[in-house]
């Protein structure tokens, strides 16, 4: 981890805000060398689907001309949503070499897409041994070549450079283990609730075995509040955030956030219901909680009752430095509820699988 060719930064292309970070290695720690993040026009992208490039280039344009503290031209991103598949996968123990040469065939079997329309990989995740018996499991992950295109042609508008792209759910996975280790014999719940999805990512010890996407997300609050309230949907953004507005109070949305909260609770009990199931897991230990919706009023409390289990906030800088000096003045604490994935993508490096 710490013996890293070059930084690269990472770059979280989200519904709402596009976040930037780059890390430094500080001896066996690393540091903040710079963080910075731009707001994205309302439908500039829909369900991770890039529909006005045009605004997203600006965005990320105006966020590396704003903040110059930023050298690395090299960027890593990350996608989520139904054009990405996250698969643990059984087949018949062979080599490492074998399993590349038959790893397209036996995804035909898992892959809801033509094959040729995705990019893939894979992890073994079980390493046999001589008593392993005849089956191994893999990490099978696909996303649609489009979606990546359009991803990494942002990114090449902008005047960067593209060198890797990951997924939401392993973004957080990572950022999770520079910051808390990765404790054995637990089931943790790694959950990122942004603008427009709830990413999930279930994990025990270093292994992710469970990854879902929830498409819905902090909009759903604004847009509730301006149907209800006949707002715009900026105004109903600055009173989902609690900012008095011109013809509404806070306390008249809070009907609105409750009705809201108590949908989006539902997707997520049921999400981690069904992998109890399916996994044969009888409880989860704690859920880490990240993303602009932890920071709507009670949203953790609720998830906590709901799904009865402790709930943390998700601290991206807990064990990475922050230098509020050397970051415009900016606390850690004002960044640390969106910036999760990003700092996970920024502990990437180009080459990475």
């Amino acid at each position: 981890m710490f013996r890293r060719a070059k930084s690269v930064v990472g770059l979280d292309i989200g519904s709402s805000q596009v976040k930037a970070v780059e890390l430094k290695a500080s001896g066996k720690v690393f540091k903040v060398a710079a963080f910075a993040t731009e707001s994205v026009p309302a439908d500039s992208i829909v369900d991770g689907a890039i529909i006005d490039a045009d605004a997203v280039v600006g965005a990320i344009r105006r966020l590396f001309e704003k903040d110059k503290t930023f050298k690395a031209k090299e960027v890593c991103a990350s996608l989520s949503g139904n054009t990405v598949i996250v698969k643990k996968i059984t087949l018949p123990v062979m080599t490492e070499t074998e399993l590349r040469d038959s790893i397209h065939w036996e995804a035909e079997q898992y892959i809801p897409f033509d094959i040729q329309d995705v990019n893939l990989d894979y992890q073994i995740l079980t390493k046999p041994g001589a008593d392993a018996g005849s089956s191994m499991d893999v990490l099978l992950v696909a996303a649609k070549k489009e979606r990546i295109s359009d991803y990494t042609n942002v990114i090449t508008q902008a005047g960067r450079v593209p060198v890797v792209v990951d997924v939401d759910a392993f973004a957080l996975q990572n950022a999770y283990e520079a910051n808390y280790g990765l404790p054995a014999g637990q089931t943790v719940v790694l959950l990122n609730a942004g603008a427009s999805a709830v990413n999930i990512n279930v994990i025990q010890g270093d292994q992710s075995i469970f990854t879902r996407d929830i498409s819905i997300g902090g909009n759903a609050y604004t847009e509730a509040i301006q149907k209800e309230l006949g707002l715009s949907f900026e105004v109903a953004e600055q009173l989902k955030k609690g900012v008095p507005v011109d013809g509404a109070t806070y306390e008249d949305a809070q009907p609105v956030v409750r009705a809201v909260t108590e949908n989006i609770l539902l997707e997520i009990q049921k999400t981690l219901e069904f992998f109890k199931a399916t996994a044969g897991v009888e409880r989860i230990d704690a859920v880490m909680l990240s993303g602009g919706l932890s920071q709507v009023d009670g949203f953790s409390e609720a998830l906590a009752d709901r799904i009865n289990v402790a709930v943390d906030y998700f601290d991206p800088f807990k064990a990475i430095g922050w230098d509020p000096k050397k970051l415009g003045g900016r606390e850690a604490v004002e960044a640390s509820a969106t910036a999760a994935v990003a700092v996970g993508l920024a502990l990437r490096q180009a080459g990475d699988r």
